[in-house]
């Protein structure tokens, strides 16, 4: 399993889990950060439209990850948007964004399940 852990030296502060599974429910691949860089992105994603299952969606209307473990079902549109702010991303943030992508390419590639959880 791979995992990568920016979550270290946040300890005591909310914490968001990405998890890649296979079709057997296994964990593949996490990404463990503070749940705070994941919405700074985020927030670094235009406006626009967003379908109810993407996670544009639920991180406006605070659903999804928020309640419980989270599928995301709309990787692909994601991995878009996040390629679309690649030169906006801060050089502070870069390990983080990277880590997202890397995250999100994988499920992609990997034709598996990608997860997001509050823990």
């Amino acid at each position: 399993m791979n995992i990568i852990n920016l979550y270290t030296g946040y300890e005591g502060y909310a914490e968001l889990v990405l998890k890649e599974k296979n079709d057997k429910n296994q964990i593949i691949f996490e990404v463990h950060l503070l749940d705070f860089h994941f919405y700074e992105i985020l927030s670094l994603i235009p406006l626009g439209q967003y379908d109810r299952e993407s996670v544009m969606y639920n991180y406006f209307q605070c659903k999804g990850w928020h309640e419980e473990e989270w599928e995301a079902t709309k990787k692909e549109e994601f991995i878009n948007q996040l390629n679309l702010i690649e030169n906006k991303v801060p050089h502070n943030l870069l390990t983080i964004y990277n880590a997202i992508k890397q995250i999100c390419s994988s499920s992609i590639q990997n034709k598996s399940k990608l997860f997001i959880n509050l823990e």
